[in-house]
């Protein structure tokens, strides 16, 4: 489902709110950082507080009070789902657990943009790439992004290389092993 920017600074500010603090960590960081007007897919957030797992009851009824629908994620967390003018947008919540490994190194360097004076914090865009190499799912994605982010000339090798050194020595062959399939020679 295609959502606008306007539509990603809603959400991430109802959730402010409420006390929620989180980072964008999904194709919506490389999305933004590419300038898309419309951006595809869900949203994937990494929540600091209150924790998806132990606060579900949390999320289940600040969705009530929005008017928000709660799933969950493909690891049990809760996804919210967002009604937007045209169409619906799937925000889904996640926290280091199980296949999820998110080094602190990454969120603690996170950026932000602003948006109609919302403050919406985002990994990098290498990091993103590093952690979809890791997750091992859709090459293609991240051929495309890759492209995107070489044509632009804004695709920073160092701070990838950086990135995989956060993971243990096996990961790390793994995960630039599947840049390089993708397009990245390190």
């Amino acid at each position: 489902m295609a959502y606008t920017i306007e539509d990603l600074a809603y959400v991430y500010g109802e959730l402010a709110k409420r006390g929620v603090k989180a980072v964008v960590i999904g194709d919506t960081v490389v999305q933004v950082f590419l300038e898309y007007k419309k951006l595809e897919g869900d949203v994937d957030l990494f929540v600091l507080e209150p924790s998806p797992l132990v606060e579900r009851e949390f999320y289940e009824n600040l969705a009530r009070e929005l008017n928000w629908s709660v799933s969950s994620t493909e690891i049990g967390t809760p996804a919210l789902v967002v009604e937007l003018r045209e169409g619906h947008l799937v925000v889904e919540l996640y926290e280091n657990y199980m296949d999820v490994e998110i080094p602190v190194e990454i969120i603690e360097s996170a950026g932000e943009i602003r948006v109609h004076g919302e403050k919406i914090p985002l990994i990098k865009p290498e990091h993103y790439l590093v952690l979809k190499a890791r997750q091992g799912v859709d090459v293609n994605k991240l051929k495309k992004y890759i492209s995107e982010l070489k044509a632009k000339g804004v695709l920073n090798k160092k701070l990838i290389e950086q990135t995989i050194s956060l993971y243990p020595p096996g990961e790390q062959r793994v995960i630039a092993g599947r840049l390089e399939e993708a397009g990245l020679k390190l």
